[in-house]
């Protein structure tokens, strides 16, 4: 029981031993030597070197800083890790003073230096701002005071938007009986953003458009004559004879005096402004349309006045070029027509109205009687009457076809024969005797059948369509020569849903648009757009449609032809049947297959030849005999008797405008 706790004592004192003997050879060795480091340099750029050294003595005691006064610097000795925090340090402690004052000087470009120091110590009572010369601030403030007001600089000293000058309206006014330099004095003193000047009788106005529209009717009431003095003024009549109504005036106004003009059935009346006013109001009324014969008046093509004496500012005006709409549509000559002018006049007169009829070739133009006049002028420009083009097309389709089937073909089956079974009969006519053995068979003879096919076929097809058709300048005419594919196609049928059936229909052949357009010098400007349609096939019960077509725009001269071509379909099929392997073999391979080939090129070719028909032109084929000529009917004369009518309503005093009075 004694001997194992003897071992363990023994053990202890050996550990013992162990650990003092190692502790004295530490002693006696004595401590460590201590570690070099590399110095390093710390630049210090803002702040002093000796106040940076304070601070990072503080935070690393251990570390070896000495200071470096003439270069500002730190020459540090630490290790690496302590070098690189002080490095961090450094960039936290060496900034400026984000409270003290900076100077900076600003120039202005387009704001007063003056004003705008005033503004911005008003704003900034802290900053110190001071105006120098060359329009300069100089500004002492805080760096964030400093930064807003170089911000509100670049925002007051900025250039003002200067809008682009608009083109104002030029309009030449006629003065009848006033002096024109007067009126254009006058213009000028009322309306300072108006320009005026003198063309002789005319005053030529520019400037904003209301202000000149505004200067149109100082110049109306400017332009009337003096009470008391008497002036010539010129009516020209459409319905009634000039001589009779300058009776009728002659007879009303004896102070007037009344010349008559058989040539033109025109009226010359010299008198004061008063009558001048009830001779017009007069024959407004009696030179119309429904006072003769009953009906509308209709602006005849070409005519800029107007044919009647209107109440209501609305008159109906005919174009002599306009083409009818189809299926009751508004004439498209006659809509664009009427865009045009509405935007070229641009709002001018802005009373005016225009309204294109359904199926019509009129002009319905609403408004007051310089509206209507202006319109009207304008459209007599652009209601042009537009040649007639005759094309002469061809159309040329060729077809190529070459087939060829060469070689032997076999039938199915190739080699053929029949073996059968007889049963025994029975020698005397009874029940045959069952089958114990082999019984006699039967077969027929052997056929072996094939085909020697030497076939090889050429044909060549020339389809050529030669049509004529005549259409206006700038109008497109249609060639179509095919036929219409008609199926029947099922949709629907599923759950919920109804079967419906209906007839498709697939266009093929050749369809050509062409657009000429006649220019100057007798130039014409042809586009062409053929296109071609065939059946590939069909696939699901739809037809498969092949279509080849181009687009072009030619400049030629009449009389000239334009040839298309190069529309090529080409397509080729070769199919082979042979026995195997023997079909395979060489040389004599050729004795057990066939071979069919089929080839088809279609080219289409089209040529054109423009020719233009001028309006008037002589005829050189004999025809008949030249019409007589109409002979004049003279004009209606007024009864004997009638009197002057009644004054009308201002509406129609305003729409019957007398025409202009003579120079």
């Amino acid at each position: 029981m004694l001997s194992p706790r003897s071992s363990r004592s023994a053990r202890s004192i050996n550990v013992v031993a162990l650990v003092a003997l190692l502790l004295a050879s530490t002693l006696a060795a004595g401590p460590p030597p201590p570690k070099t480091f590399p110095p390093a340099v710390l630049g210090v750029q803002v702040i002093s070197a000796g106040r940076a050294a304070g601070v990072l003595r503080a935070l690393y005691p251990r570390a070896r800083i000495t200071v470096d006064r003439s270069a500002n610097a730190l020459v540090v000795v630490a290790p690496p890790d302590d070098v690189a925090a002080m490095r961090v340090v450094l960039q936290g402690i060496d900034v400026r003073n984000p409270t003290k004052p900076t100077t900076d000087a600003v120039q202005l470009h387009n704001a007063s230096a003056p004003a705008t120091a005033a503004r911005l110590r008003a704003l900034f009572p802290s900053a110190r701002i001071a105006v120098a010369p060359n329009a300069t601030l100089l500004i002492e403030a805080s760096p964030a005071d400093l930064a807003q007001i170089k911000t509100l600089l670049a925002t007051v000293d900025s250039r003002l938007a200067t809008p682009a000058p608009a083109a104002g309206p030029i309009e030449a006014v006629r003065v009848t009986k006033a002096a024109p330099r007067d009126v254009a004095r006058a213009v000028a003193h009322q309306f300072r953003t108006v320009r005026a000047s003198v063309a002789g009788q005319s005053v030529v106005l520019g400037g904003p458009p209301d202000d000149v529209a505004k200067a149109k009717a100082l110049v109306a009431s400017i332009d009337q004559p003096q009470a008391g003095v008497r002036y010539t003024q010129i009516y020209r009549l459409r319905f009634v004879d000039a001589r009779s109504a300058g009776d009728l005036i002659a007879r009303s106004f004896h102070d007037a005096q009344v010349t008559v003009d058989a040539a033109l059935n025109a009226l010359s009346v010299l008198a004061t402004s008063a009558e001048h006013q009830r001779i017009a109001d007069a024959l407004a009324q009696l030179d119309s349309a429904n006072t003769v014969a009953g009906g509308v008046a209709v602006q005849q093509p070409g005519n800029a006045e107007s044919l009647a004496g209107g109440a209501a500012g609305i008159e109906v005006v005919a174009l002599k070029a306009a083409a009818p709409g189809l299926n009751g549509a508004p004439s498209s000559s006659a809509t664009d027509i009427a865009t045009t002018v509405t935007q070229a006049l641009q709002g001018t007169p802005p009373d005016l109205r225009i309204t294109v009829p359904p199926n019509g070739t009129q002009l319905v133009l609403t408004g007051s009687p310089y509206s209507i006049r202006l319109a009207k002028s304008l459209i007599d420009q652009l209601d042009v009457e537009q040649k007639l083009v005759v094309l002469d097309t061809e159309i040329l389709e060729v077809d190529e076809t070459a087939a060829r089937n060469l070689g032997l073909s076999f039938t199915a089956p190739v080699i053929t024969s029949t073996f059968g079974e007889v049963p025994p009969s029975s020698p005397d006519g009874g029940t045959p005797p069952p089958f114990i053995r082999l019984q006699q068979f039967s077969r027929t003879p052997i056929s072996f059948g094939l085909n020697l096919n030497l076939l090889i076929q050429n044909g060549k097809g020339r389809v050529l369509a030669d049509p004529r058709i005549t259409t206006i300048s700038g109008r497109t005419a249609t060639i179509r020569a095919g036929d219409n594919i008609a199926i029947l196609t099922t949709t629907g049928g599923g759950t919920g849903t109804v079967a419906t059936t209906q007839l498709q229909t697939f266009q093929t052949g050749v369809t050509l648009d062409i657009t000429p357009v006649v220019n100057a010098d007798g130039f014409i400007t042809v586009a062409l757009h053929p296109t071609v349609n065939s059946l590939a096939g069909i696939s699901n019960g739809i037809p498969q449609i092949a279509t080849r077509d181009t687009q072009t725009t030619v400049a030629m001269r009449e009389d000239q032809t334009l040839v298309i071509g190069g529309l090529i379909q080409d397509t080729t099929t070769r199919t082979e049947s042979k026995i195997p392997l023997l079909g395979d073999l060489p040389l004599l391979g050729r004795a057990f297959r066939n071979e069919e080939l089929n080839r088809q090129r279609n080219e289409l070719i089209i040529t054109v030849t423009p020719h233009v028909v001028t309006p008037g032109a002589p005829n050189v084929s004999p025809g008949p005999p030249l019409p007589a000529i109409p002979t004049a009917r003279p004009l209606p004369t007024l009864p004997p008797g009638t009197t002057l009518p009644p004054r009308a309503t201002p509406a129609a005093a305003r729409t019957s405008a007398p025409a202009s009075p003579a120079p």
